[in-house]
């Protein structure tokens, strides 16, 4: 075929018009490779039944393939079995809507055969003259995952600590509710095996007795139970809970501490409220140690009302817990600073109690803070969402 250039067969030079543009699109082709071939993500194109059409250079540096490794290979060969199905859930989703991103992660086989956990968002673009297919961006976000793990396990290891901690200051308490029940057996065996040797009892008076160590003997296991529940260490499980159950829980665990103290203890809680997805321990935990910050503010008040009130209340999705005190209240300086970490007004103690207390509800969506009351007291209040999602951590 003849070039149209041509004049008389003979090639003629192209205008300054025509040398110039194509000198800027080679300076534009060059930029834009060695934009591609520099960023520190990794650029992907697959086609609708997950074959990788491109692969951008970073993919050597990131997950050690070269671009042609991969290039016509179905994606799918190299991810994890359990990820498989999320992942051809999001590029039909990414195929779906054009102009529309769609993010999931995945782990995916890096070519020194171990798994990398990689973030990734994938759009179809809105107008793509030649790109059949969904532009995927990726990012190895393995050192992050490590990081937040460890960091979860550092607030694992100090929640145990607070825990231990709360269940050596109520050593004295626990001891004296558990004295109770055990001596109530004793005392009721020894009256049995008095009857039974003087043949003085006939065993229709001898079996309510009996049925009364049984029940010490359960209430006796129950405070044990909850001691046990509240030291114990062990993975983080949410999972649906019923929050008035956990306060109820809570008053039962303190009763014996309640009275020593002399305190009136109030439940107001609201009837039939939502569940919530929660670690139940981490709750109890957190209300635990805030109902125990209440009696020891009032057990300092001379002259006034030792009273301490625990409330549930649920408005649209959320759900809030507050712990009333009639005790001094909080001073300015106090009350700006409590929630830090090793903050303490009172020797000898770690000062965690609030801080952690304040985490835990952050990581279950929810906030915790403290107001005054009038004309004296304080009153701590967090909140939970309704319905949550939340993964297990």
């Amino acid at each position: 075929m003849p070039d149209p250039a041509a004049v008389n067969g003979e090639p003629q030079p192209r205008s300054e018009e025509l040398r110039v543009i194509e000198l800027e699109l080679r300076r534009q082709n060059e930029q834009l490779r060695a934009l591609i071939e520099n960023i520190s993500d990794i650029i992907t194109i697959i086609s609708e039944d997950g074959t990788i059409r491109y692969e951008s250079p970073s993919i050597e540096r990131i997950l050690g393939y070269r671009a042609e490794d991969l290039i016509g290979k179905n994606v799918v060969d190299f991810i994890h079995p359990e990820d498989t199905a999320a992942t051809v859930r999001t590029l039909k989703a990414a195929f779906g809507k054009a102009g529309v991103a769609q993010s999931t992660e995945l782990r995916f086989r890096h070519r020194d055969g171990s798994w990398r956990v990689i973030e990734v968002i994938g759009k179809r673009p809105t107008n793509p003259p030649d790109i059949a297919g969904v532009v995927v961006n990726s990012r190895d976000v393995t050192e992050r995952k490590r990081i937040e793990a460890e960091a979860r396990q550092h607030q694992a290891e100090l929640c145990h600590l607070l825990r231990l901690s709360t269940v050596g200051e109520m050593a004295a308490g626990l001891a004296h509710e558990l004295n109770q029940p055990l001596a109530a057996i004793t005392n009721y065996a020894k009256g049995c095996a008095r009857r039974i040797v003087s043949s003085a009892g006939k065993p229709s008076q001898i079996v309510p007795a009996l049925e009364e160590i049984a029940a010490q003997a359960m209430r006796a296991g129950d405070i044990i139970r909850r001691l046990r529940n509240l030291s114990r260490k062990g993975e983080v499980r949410r999972e649906p809970v019923e929050v008035n159950e956990i306060v109820r829980e809570v008053a039962r665990f303190v009763d014996a501490e309640v009275h020593e103290r002399a305190v009136r203890l109030q439940l107001d809680l609201a009837p039939q409220l939502p569940q919530v997805c929660a670690d139940a321990i981490e709750m109890e935990q957190v209300i635990l140690n805030l109902v125990r910050n209440g009696l020891e503010a009032v057990s300092g008040v001379e002259g006034g009302a030792r009273e301490l009130r625990l409330r549930t209340t649920a408005a649209d999705d959320t759900l809030e817990i507050a712990i009333s005190d009639t005790g001094e209240g909080l001073a300015a300086d106090v009350a700006e600073k409590m929630f830090d970490p090793f903050f303490s007004t009172k020797p000898g103690v770690l000062g965690m109690g609030l801080s952690i207390s304040r985490s835990i509800v952050e990581a279950h969506g929810g906030r915790l803070w403290a107001t005054p009351n009038l004309p004296r007291g304080t009153t701590f209040r967090f909140t939970l969402p309704v319905n949550s999602n939340i993964a297990e951590r």
